[in-house]
């Protein structure tokens, strides 16, 4: 969810930096992915255009007259052709710091310009959502107000993320009334009664027939003397500072509502109701329905529709109609405020492949107290707006209080581990909306607000009281764990590869094990993003190195899990791996590819005393041509490799990323490397370059030198491989330094140079090797 942080900032006093309120929110179970931050912008104000002509030497440009409040008016040129006299407008002037420009004195056709009109992309705002051309503001802005603190543009903006069980925190005022809670600071929230009063004139009355008992409750309202135009500039600001796209003042007014209080809301247009009133019903199967986006939809009885008495309406808590879409010639309105059974929202979500900010919210179960709370709060933005409003209807059932919990002090002080006093508890929960009572000096009885339908139990309340008093100040204390025979080795192992990679410069993630496909589904999931227990450790790593902006070094262990003819099947996998910037060098080579292959080989050396073995492979989501297989004294223990380019490109890497993957399962116990005394007798070396063909490994080339050598070899390494137009199609070469040595004497020219023979001869007839001259 994106929250400017301005909008917070209207109903509680937060600390300057945005950062500071990240962190918070994170302590309060919200983490921040992210926070953007505007650019700067100065120097741009409010004006009116008290007068506007042709320019006289240009027939494209325009001239005019701009009261910014100042004694005297700006002269301003400009080719725009949707401004015209009397409109109130943003203008830039003379030294004004826009995004990449700064506003400067200039003649046009020999016209002096003071300053210019400013277009919504001018202001970091995305101008296909806004007017093409100047910016259109309201006449009743104060001429020469700034722009930037009028409508928060330099206000950060936070992409929060929610959990399931908290739908009533997908608002801006739940997170106000969270962190209002955490730092002590009073809740500004404006006074939200509906204003609709007066009774409807005779035949207009709302009415509405709940068939379904999947709507617990529908609050309908008529409101007229509406008109379809653009909504107040800082209305739509805000919308586009939060991720809405602005479309005209009703539909505004709507998503206004929905991102500040939590409960979506749907107009319908009054004409458009056939019979006077809207039935909340199951669909008839084949029923179609042409929704807002355009596409004609093919129901099952499964969905949940609000209809007339000849058709349906809306998508219930998704999306509505096209047939009673309020557009220009709308001059009233129904307004809806439901809620319904969040399960049956989110299995017909995902039934048609659609899913909405509205049913992002209704499919988590929202309080049916908000509903009334919505429309309070449209019904007085709409009268702001000139509407004629009529009083609210609500049909279904009550909002019920919910029942007091007991709360035992002595149950916070045990279970948290600190001190705390009865007051302090009590004054935790009265600031996220409980009525708190003291029923006993020890116990208090609790009764959560009507918003927050997850405080069911007293363990529910103690959680509350831990997260607003600070998870931080519960104190650390090494719990005592009784004598077991359950075994750790398993746990030992993983901890020893932490460590190990750590060395190696890795850091350890932990990635989402519910993932959007796989062999074992789950019987309730979530969401089509969860529907499935992950299969691979690798889609997680991806994504987590997609999000990060500059090259990454991680590792995660974690359970994997199939669905096979033998059952369920469940395994630990390690994978670790990088993002890179990509290198100049020959396509043929890849340094960081050698580099993963290294990092490998002393893991698992670490790990099991052994050297790994590698050998090209082909793998699933690998690069066909950058793969190997793992493996240690023949036995497969995992790949690893390039990730393929093409997933890549469909997972939207900036940089090449290079993974392995080991089944911890595979590997075998450490065993301790043997101790060979070395000779005292000086060794020397040799270095040979071989052409062979292109698909021969270096270390089969090491391997042959040592067999052919014997104990006289002591070393075999190949340091280098080149390929180009002077070794030919087809091959490649290789250097290879040999350190020859012996234990009972000094080893002599003549003897190296013999063993230096012995060895070409041996690659000669295994590889077909010649010397490169």
């Amino acid at each position: 969810m994106r929250v400017p942080v301005s909008w917070l900032r209207e109903f509680v006093t937060l600390p300057p930096d945005a950062q500071t309120i990240a962190d918070r929110l994170a302590t309060l179970g919200f983490p921040v992915a992210e926070i953007e931050r505007r650019p700067t912008i100065t120097g741009v104000i409010t004006g009116r255009i008290a007068d506007l002509q042709k320019h006289p030497n240009a027939d494209r440009l325009q001239v005019a007259q701009v009261d910014v409040g100042d004694d005297a008016w700006l002269t301003i040129a400009t080719a725009a052709t949707n401004v015209a006299a009397g409109q109130t407008i943003a203008v830039a002037t003379i030294g004004a710091q826009l995004p990449g420009l700064t506003i400067a004195p200039r003649t046009m056709r020999g016209v002096a310009s003071q300053g210019m009109m400013i277009s919504a992309e001018e202001l970091a705002l995305p101008g296909d959502w806004f007017e093409d051309g100047i910016m259109q503001l309201e006449s009743s802005c104060a001429l020469g107000a700034d722009v930037v603190d009028l409508f928060g543009l330099d206000t950060a903006v936070l992409d929060v993320e929610i959990t399931t069980n908290r739908p009533d925190a997908m608002s801006i005022i739940g997170l106000a009334r969270e962190l209002a809670a955490s730092y002590g600071s009073g809740l500004r929230l404006p006074e939200i009664v509906n204003p609709g009063r007066a009774a409807e004139p005779p035949g207009e009355e709302p009415d509405v027939l709940i068939e379904s008992h999947d709507c617990y409750r529908f609050v309908s309202q008529r409101i007229d003397g509406v008109g379809v135009a653009p909504a107040p500039a800082w209305m739509r600001v805000r919308l586009a500072l939060s991720g809405q796209r602005p479309i005209n003042n009703l539909v505004d007014v709507s998503n206004y509502v929905m991102l500040e209080t939590g409960q979506p809301l749907h107009f319908y247009d009054a004409r458009a109701i056939r019979g006077g009133r809207l039935i909340v019903r199951s669909a008839h199967d084949g029923e179609q329905i042409v929704t807002l986006d355009g596409v004609t939809r093919t129901l099952s009885s499964a969905a949940l529709v609000v209809a007339d008495d000849e058709r349906a309406l809306c998508l219930a808590g998704l999306m509505g109609g096209a047939v009673s879409e309020v557009g220009p010639a709308t001059t009233a309105i129904v307004l809806e405020a439901a809620n319904f059974n969040g399960a049956r929202v989110r299995r017909m979500s995902n039934a048609l492949a659609l899913r909405t900010e509205a049913s992002a919210r209704h499919e988590k179960s929202l309080a049916p107290a908000l509903t009334d709370l919505g429309a309070a709060r449209a019904a007085a933005l709409l009268r702001d707006l000139g509407a004629t409003l009529y009083e609210p209807h609500a049909f279904g059932g009550p909002v019920t209080r919910a029942a007091a919990i007991a709360l035992k002090v002595a149950d916070v002080q045990r279970l948290l581990g600190m001190s705390l006093h009865a007051q302090q508890i009590e004054r935790h929960l009265a600031a996220l909306g409980c009525e708190v009572e003291r029923v006993e000096p020890e116990v208090l009885a609790v009764t959560p607000p009507a918003w927050r339908r997850d405080l069911t139990i007293a363990a529910d309340l103690i959680e509350e009281v831990a997260r607003i008093e600070g998870y931080e100040r519960i104190p650390l204390v090494v719990p005592s764990v009784a004598p077991h025979e359950i075994s750790s080795a398993a746990f030992a192992l993983e901890s020893r590869i932490a460590r190990a990679l750590e060395g190696l410069g890795y850091r350890e993630i932990i990635t989402q094990s519910l993932r959007g496909a796989g062999s074992v589904e789950v019987r309730n999931p979530l969401s089509d993003e969860q529907r499935f227990l992950r299969d691979s450790l690798v889609p997680g790593i991806i994504e987590y190195l997609a999000e990060n902006a500059s090259p990454a070094r991680i590792f995660e262990t974690g359970e994997v899990f199939r669905d096979e003819q033998s059952g369920l099947v469940e395994q630990s996998l390690l994978t670790f791996g990088f993002s890179a910037d990509p290198l100049d060098e020959p396509p043929w080579r890849d340094s960081h590819f050698l580099a993963l292959k290294g990092d490998c080989e002393q893991l698992l050396r670490k790990i099991t005393g052994r050297d790994a073995e590698m050998k090209r492979t082909t793998q699933s989501g690998f690069h066909p041509g950058k793969t190997a297989l793992v493996t240690l004294d023949e036995r497969e223990v995992g790949h690893l490799g390039r990730i393929d380019p093409r997933l890549a490109k469909a997972s939207d890497l900036q940089r090449p990323a290079y993974l392995c993957v080991v089944k911890i399962a595979s590997l075998r116990a450490y065993e301790t490397p043997r101790y060979r005394v070395p000779s005292k007798y000086p060794s020397t070396y040799c270095d040979v370059a071989l052409v062979v063909d292109i698909d021969v490994a270096a270390r089969d080339v090491e391997r042959a030198i040592v067999a052919a050598l014997g104990s006289l070899c002591t070393g075999a390494t190949v340091f280098d491989e080149y390929r180009g137009p002077q070794i030919g199609q087809g091959r490649k070469s290789l250097a290879a330094r040999v350190t020859l040595q012996r234990f009972d004497a000094t080893i002599t020219d003549e003897e190296a140079d013999a063993a230096v023979s012995l060895l070409l001869d041996a690659l000669r007839n295994e590889f077909g090797a010649e010397i490169r001259t």
